[in-house]
Order: structure tokens, then sequence, then C-alpha cells
């Protein structure tokens, strides 16, 4: 049985800083997974995962979690060379989470340059009662850092993280086609 080639094959990256849950939204959508017990990532980490786009499109992603602490700056930048998009991911509960997606979004660009697309992404929207972003807070750093959209998810529940990574080959694609 031959596996079927995809149609386009993008590099994305997951942004952000220490504990926002980057590696859990991978988990939950690669492997429909959630682990509670944090594990810091350690450089990189890289995963696949082919998806069917509505139109019957398949995309390749190639999926890199980087890690979140500073001490790993100086080494980043060697994981940036081919991505095409990221996701810029903020921890609800940690307003100042919300505003190291600026930083995320300038070493992005700087690495990757303008043409790239980026999404900005709010997790643990399931932790409803410490939620310490504000609806206006989000939006206006989603339009200072002109991401292409913005999504809340819960790595926890699954609740958008799927909608997130089909939207960002979404926009690929129809990057790819002009």
């Amino acid at each position: 049985m031959s596996k079927i080639q995809p149609d386009y094959n993008y590099k994305i990256l997951l942004l952000g800083s220490a504990a926002v849950g980057k590696t859990s939204l991978v988990q939950r959508f690669v492997h429909d997974r959630f682990d509670g017990s944090y594990l810091m990532t350690i450089g990189m980490e890289p995963s696949e995962k082919h998806i069917d786009l509505e139109d019957g499109t398949r995309v390749a992603l190639s999926i890199w979690d980087l890690a979140g602490q500073e001490r790993f700056r100086f080494i980043r930048h060697t994981f940036y060379k081919g991505a095409r998009a990221a996701l810029l991911v903020y921890d609800l509960t940690r307003a100042a989470t919300l505003k190291d997606v600026q930083k995320w979004e300038k070493e992005f660009v700087d690495n990757c340059g303008k043409e790239v697309i980026k999404v900005l992404v709010g997790n643990k929207e399931d932790l409803k009662n410490q939620i310490a972003v504000s609806k206006k807070e989000y939006e206006a750093v989603h339009t200072k850092i002109k991401s292409h959209y913005s999504i809340i998810t819960s790595a926890l529940t699954g609740n958008q993280v799927e909608e997130a990574f089909t939207n960002i080959a979404q926009l690929l694609v129809n990057q790819s086609k002009k």
C-alpha cells in the first residue's frame, strides 16, 4: 500500500513564552492527547502531520515547537530556516505572555521575512475563572503584529486546536497559489 503524497509541504513554528502550552497544542493536534505534566522543551521538538483540507488538498505540516526559555534565545535562530508560518502562542491566564508575543513576532519576522503567515493563539481557555487577558487586549496585539487571524484554544479539551492548524494550512496553500 503506497502513501498518498501531499500536495504541499510546510514548516510551521510554535513560538511563545515558557509554559504557554505550545507542546500541549502540538500533542493534542498530532496525537489527540493531553499530558498535564509540564516538560520543558529543550531547543526544539519537531512533529509532522498530514491533513486534508475541505477542497481535498493534502498538506504535510512539519511542526516545530521551539523552546520558550530565554536561555535558548541564542540557538533558536537556527531553527527558523524554511519556516513559512507561526502560531504565536500566549497563556490566557498570564497577561505578560501576551505582551511577550510582540517580541516573538519580531524574532520570527527578522529571521523569516515579512511574507510569513502569523496566527495569534490564546491558549488555556478552559481555565475560565483564571483568565487574565481581555478581548480588547488580545485584539490590540492582533492588530499591532498584523496577524492573519487570532483564535482562542484549549489544549486540555481540544477546543479549536485542530482549527488553528487547519486554518494556517489553508492560508499557506492560498499564499502558494498566488
